[in-house]
Parts: C-alpha cells; sequence; structure tokens
C-alpha cells in the first residue's frame, strides 16, 4: 500500500513537471507577443548602470532556549543587521553586533500558539526599531517579508489576550508607538525595501488575456531580459492594527502602505525578483545582490548572523540549564 502511495505521488510530481515545460515552452513560443502586451500595462525598463546606491539588511532569529517539565521556559529574540556601502572598486561590508532579548517564564496564555505570536511581533517590532536606529544614514534598508506580512506579524502580537502577561508580551507592547513611528518615516523617507519569501499574488499575468499561465514569475521568467524590470501599483489592502496611542498615525501610515510600488525584475541568476517599496528605482542597485538561485545576499548576512548567535546561545544554554534536574 505504501509502495502504491509512492508511486501515485511520483506520478503526479512527473505529470506536473512535464505540464509546467509544456506552458513555459508556449511561452518562450509567444514571448514576443506577450511582451507587446505587458508594454501596454506597464513599461519594461532596463536598470541604469552605476547607480550605487548603500544598503542595509536587519533580519531576526527567535526561538526557545531550554525548557522542563514544570512548564518553566526560556526564550530568546535575536536582531542582526549588515550594511553595505560602495566604494570605488568595490562593497564595504559593515556588520552590527546581534541584540538579544530573553524571557524567563511559565506559559499561562490561553492558547499554545499564541506566545509565537507575541515573539514573532516583537522580533519584527525590533527589526524597524534597529532598522532606523542603525541605518537611518543608507539609502536603502531592507527587510525579509513583504509590508503587508511586517504589519499582520505586529497585529497578531499586539492582540493577544492577557499580552502583558510576559515580559515580551510587555516589551512589544511598550515600543508599539515607537515602532509605528519608525515604520512611518523610514517609509515616508523612501527608506523601506521589502523583499516578500514567497507571493502568489498576482497583479500581471491575470491582466494578459492571452497567457497560457497565470503566474506573474513564471510570464515575467521567459518575458523579461537579465537586468529588466517592471512597476505596478501594491493592491490596496485594509490593514488593521491596534488604535491605541497611535489613532492620528494609523491613517497615514496605512496610506504610505498602500501606495508602494511592486517592481519584478530579472536577476543575474535569471529569476524573477519581487521587492515593495517607494524608492524611485531601485534595481540598480540591488540587482547583484541575486547572483545565486537561493536567498539573496542583502538579507543572507543578517539572517545567519541572527540564526547563528541564537543556535550558539541554545547550545550553550542546554549545557548549563539549570532546570535538567528534575525533583
Amino acid at each position: 500500500m505504501e509502495w502504491e502511495g509512492f508511486l501515485e505521488g511520483y506520478k503526479r510530481v512527473e505529470d506536473f513537471n512535464i505540464q509546467r515545460e509544456k506552458l513555459l515552452e508556449e511561452l518562450r513560443r509567444r514571448k514576443k507577443e506577450l511582451r507587446e502586451e505587458v508594454q501596454r500595462i506597464t513599461p519594461i525598463r532596463k536598470a541604469k548602470e552605476g547607480s550605487y546606491l548603500s544598503i542595509a539588511a536587519v533580519d531576526s532569529a527567535f526561538d526557545e532556549l531550554f525548557g522542563d517539565d514544570w512548564g518553566r521556559r526560556l526564550y530568546a529574540v535575536c536582531v542582526a543587521g549588515a550594511a553595505f556601502v560602495p566604494r570605488e572598486n568595490s562593497l564595504e561590508k559593515r556588520e552590527k553586533e546581534p541584540e538579544l532579548t530573553f524571557d524567563e517564564c511559565v506559559l499561562n496564555y490561553d492558547e499554545e500558539d499564541d506566545y509565537s505570536r507575541v515573539l514573532k511581533g516583537l522580533a519584527i517590532a525590533k527589526e524597524i526599531e534597529r532598522a532606523r536606529e542603525w541605518f537611518s544614514e543608507m539609502d536603502l534598508v531592507v527587510l525579509d517579508g513583504s509590508a503587508k506580512s511586517v504589519v499582520i506579524s505586529i497585529n497578531q502580537g499586539m492582540t493577544v489576550k492577557d499580552l502583558e502577561r510576559s515580559k515580551m508580551g510587555r516589551e512589544l507592547k511598550a515600543m508599539y508607538k515607537d515602532t509605528l513611528r519608525s515604520l512611518y518615516n523610514l517609509l515616508n523617507w523612501g527608506k523601506l525595501l521589502f523583499i516578500p519569501k514567497r507571493s502568489g499574488e498576482m497583479l500581471l499575468a491575470d491582466k494578459i488575456t492571452s497567457s497560457p499561465l497565470n503566474n506573474d514569475f513564471a510570464l515575467l521568467s521567459v518575458i523579461l531580459e537579465e537586468g529588466e524590470y517592471v512597476a505596478l501599483r501594491v493592491p490596496i489592502w485594509q490593514y488593521n492594527l491596534p488604535k491605541e496611542g497611535v489613532e492620528e498615525l494609523l491613517p497615514k501610515l496605512f496610506d504610505l502602505l498602500n501606495h508602494l510600488r511592486v517592481i519584478y525584475f530579472k536577476a543575474p541568476s535569471g529569476r524573477i525578483i519581487k521587492v515593495e517599496t517607494r524608492q524611485p528605482s531601485p534595481v540598480s542597485a540591488i540587482e547583484d545582490f541575486f547572483v545565486l538561485e537561493g536567498e539573496n545576499m542583502l538579507t543572507y548576512y543578517a539572517d545567519r548572523s541572527a540564526k547563528f548567535h541564537l543556535t550558539n546561545l541554545k547550545d550553550y544554554a542546554k549545557k548549563v540549564n539549570p532546570w535538567r534536574y528534575r525533583l
């Protein structure tokens, strides 16, 4: 029975790949026609060479360091950053020392996943605060995730029932107003660049009536040449955040978020990259950070730094865990 199930699953994957190749071949065959249709909706532009900007990236990681059967837990949030400053013939990389926040507690939230929401909300809030504190002088600051996911994470953390039962919850609530103010300022200055981890949104393909595939990434991977990009308006989204202490700020913040531009560009790796920003044309400054198929190098350093320090701390915490002995 298990072998039959494996064969069925393998056949579905094989059939999917065959169908995918057929669709891509159809796109390639009609490249000129589809490219003209895209041009009628939005101009296809070529990134200008020599447009160098100073860029920074901020990322975070969070995890349980250790726990015991009594329900006692030790958690940590780690935020790290890296900056890239253009020099005459190279880039100078500057790293910020990762910042750690700890919480020793016995969980008493109503739902098991509530504390994860608090941790994630605090991690995102700290990313925004450190982006402003560490990198306000940079031309661009990259956050790993869409603008929508950033706001959703903060909202989910802030709306946990009895938020202030934990140290992390109290800290998130205390910094909430300053975090939104920092987010507004960074957006208003045109410094933020959001890079969604994944996206199923269709902003272009569903407008191309003759396209055989409703997928922006697949369509543009065939149509665009390396270094080319298209820009579209971000879809209007009904954002939601707690109003406490920020009633006047929220409408202005949401207006900026709903006036971001979505840019798809073809990187040297051949991948189509999606970014959200108010920066008029950031492609020239960022395209060389996407030379590999995997994670972009902008967030790679900040992400690995945060995870590296948290993993080392977790390994150390397990060795010195004062709760590992049971009564």
